[in-house]
């Protein structure tokens, strides 16, 4: 059994696979590395995505699982993957926290204005003008009900905010006070104060949020998007900020990363980018990986008891 790993593991989780699954991983930067006749040895792959080209792909002939050390899956190559029958697995979940934090954290300082007074400190000045607010009675709208949106949901539920979701299937949730379908969108963020992006990026998701939802916005409403950057269409949310027809946007994640420097979103009065670490660079993030991943691992390969099966179909 040829196991490859790509997920730049440190010594001690290199051990762990060792101690915990009984099995020796070749550990390298990049799937490219491999020679010809390893990659058509490979059979499982352990990743973050990022380095599987189709044509690389393709030629791993005895390839049959792919664990995920993230959530999202959008840059494999998934017809290829159908194609040759491999079974994909993802590590969804270990990062829902993290990501539920970071909206409250965002949210909370918007209506307070944390960022104003920081800027008046260091201006050492006492700024007895800006005004402030608070989230209670408001309402947010939450697309996409998976881990992370509802730790999202049980978090802002306890600062009485009305909770509005929206998803392919219905969710039980004691947080959730309505929830919508996608095709109902529109009249899902009719009325929200917020609108937080946490959806996986497939075909039917790309560029979900353009102009013919945001002008169903009010003027006063907030976009954050913690789920992947191709669902906003940047250039319409760039417009309906820049015309003031919504209030702000909050980015963790977006359509081009890292920001070039040249990029007019550097000059977006009413965005704040943050680089992609919503759900990320905490203490948590490999410990909650590798369990997963070790379980997967003892469990191969009877796929039926493996944790996190991605449907290749949907693209999660």
């Amino acid at each position: 059994m040829y196991i490859v790993s790509t997920l730049w593991l440190e010594e001690k989780y290199r051990t762990m696979l060792e101690k915990e699954c009984g099995v020796t991983v070749e550990h390298v930067d990049k799937i490219a590395d491999l020679s010809e006749e390893q990659l058509k040895q490979v059979e499982i792959l352990l990743t973050y995505g990022y380095d599987m080209p189709a044509e690389v792909v393709q030629k791993m002939e005895s390839l049959r699982w792919i664990h995920s050390g993230q959530a999202g899956i959008d840059t494999m190559p998934m017809d290829v993957l159908q194609k040759m029958g491999v079974r994909v697995t993802n590590s969804r979940g270990i990062n829902s926290i993290t990501i539920a934090e970071y909206v409250v954290c965002m949210l909370l300082n918007l209506e307070r204005n944390t960022y104003s007074f920081y800027e008046a400190y260091k201006q050492k000045e006492w700024d007895m003008n800006t005004r402030l607010d608070e989230m209670e009675g408001k309402s947010i709208t939450i697309l996409g009900l998976g881990n992370v949106g509802l730790q999202i949901a049980k978090r802002v539920k306890a600062f009485d905010l009305n909770v509005v979701g929206v998803d392919l299937n219905p969710v039980k949730s004691e947080y959730i006070d309505c929830q919508y379908r996608p095709e109902q969108l529109p009249l899902a963020v009719k009325d929200c104060d917020y609108l937080v992006v946490s959806m996986p990026l497939t075909a039917e998701t790309y560029h979900m949020i353009d102009t013919g939802v945001l002008k169903e916005m009010k003027e006063t409403a907030v976009v954050m998007n913690v789920g992947r950057g191709p669902i906003v269409n940047t250039d319409d949310l760039v417009d309906a900020l820049k015309n003031h027809r919504i209030r702000a946007a909050i980015l963790d994640v977006l359509e081009e990363e890292p920001v070039p420097p040249e990029s007019s979103l550097w000059d977006v009065e009413n965005l704040m980018i943050t680089p992609h670490i919503a759900g990320d660079r905490q203490k948590s993030y490999m410990p909650r990986m590798m369990r997963i991943l070790c379980d997967n691992l003892n469990q191969y390969p009877d796929f039926d008891k493996m944790k996190n099966p991605v449907n290749l179909t949907l693209g999660f």
